[in-house]
């Protein structure tokens, strides 16, 4: 699980996963200036200026230090995930669920719309199991 959050929150996130039999390994919450801010490892106004690079290099230096997983939950809508999800699958060979993406199939899911959206990974392009 990859989030801007500190402890607090993202333990939060767990114990709520948790609650559905989903086991999860926690990466550190994306610090881009070294200071928190609250409840978030990087401030919410220092979150403007996260690229979606950061984001990508953020998520694959934490899998590379962690047990293998079989996917990666991505969560905040306050970053830009969005880019990094197609090239985080291409490369690290994961699946990835940006939370707000998340939102969007479900949405899209129960209202029977078709709206595929390449390069948003795996979950919006219509191509998972």
């Amino acid at each position: 699980m990859a989030t801007y959050y500190g402890n607090e929150l993202n333990q939060a996130i767990v114990n709520y996963f948790s609650r559905f039999g989903l086991q999860s390994e926690l990466m550190p919450g994306l610090s881009m200036t070294g200071e928190s801010s609250g409840l978030y490892t990087t401030s919410l106004l220092a979150l403007d200026e996260v690229s979606h690079m950061d984001v990508y290099r953020h998520c694959k230096r934490a899998l590379a230090n962690m047990p293998p997983v079989d996917a990666l939950y991505i969560n905040g809508g306050g970053w830009d995930a969005a880019p990094a999800i197609d090239y985080l699958e291409r490369d690290l060979k994961i699946k990835v669920v940006w939370a707000l993406a998340a939102e969007m199939w479900l949405t899209y899911h129960i209202l029977k719309i078709e709206n595929r959206v390449p390069g948003g990974g795996v979950l919006l392009s219509g191509d998972y199991a």
